[in-house]
């Protein structure tokens, strides 16, 4: 007895493998799409890094502290326009840690950039990553990168 099609089991068989097949896919894209956005962050640390040793080297201080999402006063200008500190997936705070009155080298330890982001995925990749070098401590789903004075001293 010759038969045509498939089985009920046959079937069913296929659509398991296939929906396997396609939870591994989804799982690998929400990891390379965090990857990205983790690089993405790490330029933008550097960006923000460059950009505060810029304002410092014009006006031998640090820019003021700004609320979370919200880019320090002056600093806009050394960043590349559009700038957002504040991101669907994550923000950004800036904080001055400044031990002197007159924003000077002399005090070490200036700045430091906090990353927040509700994705704990994200936030082990960068924790991982280390913002290319950049000393950092982690709470939870923040983190801390630190911006040492221009003399290098932390």
């Amino acid at each position: 007895m010759k038969r045509r099609g498939f089985t009920f089991i046959e079937l069913l068989i296929v659509l398991a493998v296939i929906g396997i097949l396609a939870s591994l896919a989804v799982l690998r894209y929400i990891d390379l799409r965090n990857h990205a956005i983790a690089s993405g962050i790490v330029s933008e640390l550097n960006a923000m890094r460059l950009a505060t040793y810029n304002y410092w080297a014009d006006r031998s201080s640090f820019p003021p502290e700004a609320a979370t999402g919200v880019t320090p006063t002056g600093l806009g200008h050394y960043l590349r326009d559009g700038f957002e500190f504040s991101r669907p997936l994550y923000s950004y705070d800036y904080e001055n840690f400044s031990g002197s009155a007159d924003g000077g080298a002399s005090a070490g330890l200036r700045v430091g950039i906090v990353v927040t982001t509700v994705d704990n995925g994200l936030a082990a990749i960068l924790a991982r990553r280390a913002a290319g070098g950049l000393p950092y401590f982690m709470v939870g789903n923040t983190l801390t990168y630190i911006i040492v004075g221009p003399d290098g001293q932390m």
